[in-house]
Formats: C-alpha cells, structure tokens, sequence
C-alpha cells in the first residue's frame, strides 16, 4: 500500500474521532444548557429595575474587548433583592478590525436604552433569590445558547457522518470480498 494512502487514512481516522467526540461534547452541553433553559423558564417572573449599567472593558491579550454588565435591584416577598450578575458575552471594541464592522454599535444601543431606573422584567431562582436570568432576550448575546448549540451539534454530526462515509468507502477490501475473487463468499 503506498505511503501516501496510508498517510490519507490516518488523517481520515483522526479526522473521524475528533468529530466524533466533538459530537458527543456538544450533544452533552446542548442537552445541559437545554435543560437548564428549559427550567429558568419555568422561574416566577418579576420587575426589576436597573441600578447601573454599562460596557464594561476586559482585555485578551493585544485585544480589547466589551461586556454588558448591569445591577439589577428588585423586590421577592418584601425583601429587596440586588443581582449583579447580568452579562452578555463580550465583543470587540471599535478600534479592533473586524466584520461585520462595528459589533459593539448593538451593545452601545442597548445601554443607551436602559439608564439607571429602567424596569425589566426577569425571572429568579425560587430557591435561590439573587439568581436571576432576563424574561426578554433583547440584549445583544444574550438570552438561550441553545439555538446556536443545535446549530454546532449539527455541523459536527454532519461532519461525522460523511467522514464516516468516506471511511466506508475507502476502505480496503480482503481478498475475500474482491469481486474479482473465484470463490463466492456468503456473510
């Protein structure tokens, strides 16, 4: 067999693993993230109103980046509740190169739209009061992942079946289903 096809097959073969297990790491996360959706959304809804937000900087090496970050107060059976851990995931900021252009303009837009006193309505944790998650999902990144975990899921297992075809049919054949062989094999 030549050195080049066997090159090929093991590229194949650790091609099919990786997808492989990348389908089954995402299949878990979608289903936990889905799950944990799923029962957020069964959580009592109730007003709350913003004390402070902003975007806030945090930085990955060279590059700057941006977070919405708001405190949210709000009242559960009498008791004023404070929860600081409202956040949208992060995005360059203007002076980055990027494309589409300008990704922070939403994130400006949405704290422009929500100055100090703003009331929003987000679901708490019963068990756990100062656990809260938005009832809208209008801030930018924000809101379920579980869409765009279906859509990750997706590619892998795509990509697992047709290298898993591929390996299928490029796989050597014994002497015993060669169809130019004279004796008749019966699986």
């Amino acid at each position: 067999m030549p050195a080049a096809l066997k090159l090929m097959r093991l590229g194949l073969a650790v091609l099919l693993v990786l997808f492989g297990l990348c389908t089954i790491f995402a299949s878990l996360v979608t289903v936990a993230e889905a799950w944990q959706e799923h029962a957020q959304a069964q959580w009592p809804e109730v007003t709350a109103r913003v004390d402070r937000c902003g975007l806030q900087p945090t930085s990955t090496g060279r590059r700057q980046n941006y977070y919405i970050r708001c405190r949210l107060s709000y009242t559960v059976g009498g008791f004023e509740q404070n929860a600081t851990n409202v956040y949208s995931a992060s995005v360059p900021g203007p002076d980055v190169s990027q494309y589409p252009p300008n990704q922070i303009a939403p994130f400006e837009e949405w704290v422009t739209q929500h100055p100090e006193g703003t009331p929003i309505l987000v679901r708490y944790n019963p068990a756990h009061h100062g656990k809260i998650v938005l009832s809208a999902t209008d801030m930018p990144s924000g809101g379920p992942r579980t869409p765009n975990n279906l859509k990750l899921l997706e590619f892998f297992a795509g990509g697992f079946v047709v290298l898993l075809m591929i390996a299928r049919i490029t796989r050597p054949q014994s002497i015993l289903q060669n169809k130019y062989s004279s004796r008749s094999v019966r699986p």
